[in-house]
């Protein structure tokens, strides 16, 4: 009879352990894996409340970011597409702080260059967080991106 427990005990843990398929890719992968696209943005300080929300935001508006992209590459590069679609940047990119936050330097703007927190980083989103500084009062934004489509 402890035979049997003890089996129906093995196949019990056996069955229950984590699919390793099914665990997160390293950040870095994860960064590398697609072109990303802002879901929807939320600031506070010059400007408050949710400033983005792609579908809910009208086109052409002031804030419109449905066409913003940013595509990070395996040499330490990444580029980003602008609010019009029509301009690019190319900068550096790389994680710090033992991978919970990403600096992004070179690319002349100052809405990308700096250090924002990785709040989540998983296939489906990307959220980071941080502050800047927009006609000399500071900015503290959240931006949710995912797969471009």
């Amino acid at each position: 009879m402890k035979y049997i427990y003890f089996l129906i005990c093995l196949l019990f843990i056996v069955a229950c352990q984590k699919d390793s398929s099914l665990d997160p890719k390293a950040k870095t992968e994860i960064l590398l894996s697609t072109t990303w696209q802002i879901q929807e943005v939320t600031a506070s300080g010059y400007l408050n409340g949710t400033v983005y929300q792609r579908g809910r935001t009208a086109d052409g508006s002031q804030y419109d970011m449905s066409k913003v992209r940013l595509t990070f590459y395996s040499n330490g590069t990444c580029q980003a597409i602008d609010n019009t679609g029509n301009n690019t940047a190319s900068g550096k990119w790389k994680l710090i702080n033992n991978d919970s936050q990403l600096q992004i330097s070179e690319t002349n703007y100052f809405v990308l260059d700096g250090i924002g927190d990785i709040n989540s980083l998983l296939k489906s989103e990307f959220v980071f967080s941080g502050t800047r500084t927009y006609k000399s009062t500071y900015v503290n934004a959240s931006v949710r991106m995912v797969p471009a489509s």
